[in-house]
């Protein structure tokens, strides 16, 4: 299970720039059309997206039903099929970006910053490995985002089993889909090759900086050099560091795409939860009952056709792991109480997702994206179409951070790349305050508390849990589901998810909750006033700032006028020293 998020246009999957962002080449020279660029990059600075990060209310739905729609998946794609640009370190021995890993992330960002103008080259030991998780998506997200070809099976609705009693079976009117992975991967490597990414076919063995320089060490001992690098290894987390120790929860899978002789689910519906235990009531099974009880876990299930279906045993999380083997007895034993005869095994899953945990230390020198930055759910263990909205505003933070050394390079014939430690440490931290904000750093906060909670949690409290959030409204939990409510609306949430929910309910949240409660709010002390971020300006300060730069430039442009000095001459060169002036204070205070 796979989760969603984000204002990712069409662009993503077009590679059309949103911002202005300028390439690596052709800098306009003349000061007033270099103020006018500066100043439109300021206006669309990570900083100044901030406030825009969580538009309110849920995706709309479309108001015609969606009608039931399945495809064969593509194949996977091969050498044959894509052409992949080999790296050669004797010739390129330094590139702007290096990316660590092929997986959705990495080539996502590898592909958009390319586009720019810039020399990528992802490092992973097999770039067309398959990817092995199965993606589920929330349809109206991918259909916000544009990536709707990357779907291959549309599920009307949605349904939720609570237990077997008259009111146990709930229905939710959302469309599900499932990514079509092969496809998917086909068309991210496609732009990888056509912008001109390049492959190095190795492991990351570790990294090092300095002079204002990255080396990434190889397994085969080799070096690769660079301005900047992405660690986009998942849960592996090669490069990035912690500077507190990684305590997460964990979602734990094991699922099986079947060919079966019959099942009971229908074609036009998900399954997105059934947490009955009716399949732990046989003699015999007593231990798995009282297990499920204290420890429980539900059906997943996708149904392709009638006699095609995928089904996963989930917990939804755990410290430590559901074991793999205990999850596929449960899963044995409930697809016996349900009829279902497997009569062929296409593919086996075996998933381990951490959840919540400490983010990694930010910002570091290291820049990181998808699992390795900690953009889990952690209540939900969902991750892919979040970073997925993510990914073009980290890509494009990178691009304009890219673009300063560039930019310098071309005004003054210095070399393209970060000049000193201290400018490309600064070029890191740029992109790690765009990709987590205090906004979305107090988000996850939140998230980290209700993980703590349901960690807690037994099959019958679980039961109430979900009666009560699936009784919510859609902009509430379709908002959590999708990590689009900012802290106020998530609190609003928490309010509303407590009125609805039983009197027993009521009691486990607030005896379960306080510890968290009260760990969380100490936690997000850190995130007021500017002490989270604090070298990073206001947008109000910001503001003032620009506002007064462009007035003296005003002033000395209208000064050359009335003087009608040469270009070259006194008046000419303060509006240059004012560009200048303008663009250390941009790239020092976003």
């Amino acid at each position: 299970m796979m989760l969603k998020q984000g204002r990712c246009p069409g662009a993503l999957r077009s590679g059309a720039q949103q911002r202005s962002v300028a390439p690596a080449v052709s800098r306009p020279s003349l000061p007033t059309r270099r103020v006018h660029q500066l100043v439109v990059q300021a206006s669309s600075s990570p900083v100044a997206e901030e406030k825009s990060a969580f538009p309110s209310g849920p995706y709309p739905i479309p108001t015609q039903p969606l009608p039931y729609r399945y495809r064969d998946a593509e194949p996977w794609p091969t050498a044959e099929t894509v052409s992949l640009q080999p790296h050669d370190l004797e010739k390129v021995p330094y590139v702007d970006l290096i990316v660590a890993g092929a997986g959705p992330a990495g080539i996502v960002a590898a592909a958009r910053v390319a586009e720019a103008g810039f020399s990528v080259c992802v490092v992973d030991p097999d770039p067309l490995a398959h990817w092995p998780n199965n993606y589920g998506v929330w349809v109206d997200e991918f259909q916000a985002m544009g990536l709707e070809e990357y779907i291959h099976i549309v599920w009307p609705k949605a349904k939720v089993w609570l237990h077997n009693g008259p009111d146990g079976e709930k229905f939710l009117n959302r469309p599900f889909g499932r990514v079509d992975r092969p496809r998917m991967k086909r068309l991210l490597l496609e732009r990888c090759a056509a912008a001109g990414v390049t492959f190095l076919n190795e492991k990351v063995a570790g990294c090092s900086h300095g002079e204002g320089s990255s080396t990434v060490a190889l397994g085969s001992g080799t070096k690769i050099r660079g301005s900047l690098i992405l660690d986009a290894t998942g849960h592996s987390r090669r490069l990035v560091q912690y500077d507190k120790k990684f305590d997460p929860g964990f979602q734990g899978a094991y699922g099986i795409v079947a060919e079966v002789e019959s099942h009971p689910f229908d074609v036009d519906t998900m399954l997105f939860m059934d947490w009955r235990d009716d399949h732990t009531h046989s003699s015999g099974l007593e231990s798995m009952r009282k297990s499920n009880e204290d420890l429980p876990t539900f059906l997943y299930a996708m149904p392709f056709s009638k006699t095609k279906v995928f089904l996963e045993e989930t917990s939804l999380v755990s410290r430590p792991a559901v074991p793999f083997p205990e999850l596929k007895a449960r899963l044995d034993a409930r697809l016996e109480w349900l009829g279902i005869k497997v009569t062929k095994i296409e593919e086996e899953e075996y998933c381990l997702i951490p959840m919540g945990g400490v983010l990694p230390k930010h910002p570091q020198r290291v820049l990181a994206l998808g699992g390795t930055a900690g953009m889990v759910h952690p209540s939900t263990g969902f991750m892919v179409g979040r970073m997925l909205g993510a990914a073009p505003l980290v890509a494009d933070t990178i691009i304009e951070q890219l673009s300063r050394p560039a930019d310098r390079a071309a005004d003054a014939g210095m070399a393209t790349r970060p000049s000193s430690e201290e400018e490309a440490t600064d070029m890191a931290h740029h992109v790690w305050r765009a990709m987590w904000p205090v906004e979305r750093i107090r988000q996850r906060a939140f998230f980290v508390f209700g993980m703590d909670v349901l960690l807690t949690l037994n099959l019958f409290e679980m039961r109430q849990f979900f009666a009560a959030f699936f009784s919510l409204s859609d902009f509430h939990w379709h908002g959590f589901l999708s990590t689009r409510l900012n802290f106020q609306q998530l609190i609003a949430f928490g309010l509303s998810l407590f009125s609805k929910a039983s009197n027993e309910a009521r009691f486990n949240l607030v005896r379960k909750g306080i510890p968290g409660l009260i760990y969380m709010l100490v936690d997000l002390t850190r995130t007021l006033g500017r002490g989270y971020y604090p070298e990073a300006l206001s947008l109000k300060d910001r503001k003032e700032q620009l506002d007064e730069l462009a007035r003296k430039t005003a002033a000395l442009q209208a000064s050359q006028q009335q003087q009608a000095l040469p270009s070259g001459g006194e008046a000419g060169s303060n509006t240059s020293d004012a560009a200048r002036e303008l663009e250390k204070a941009l790239t020092t205070s976003k």
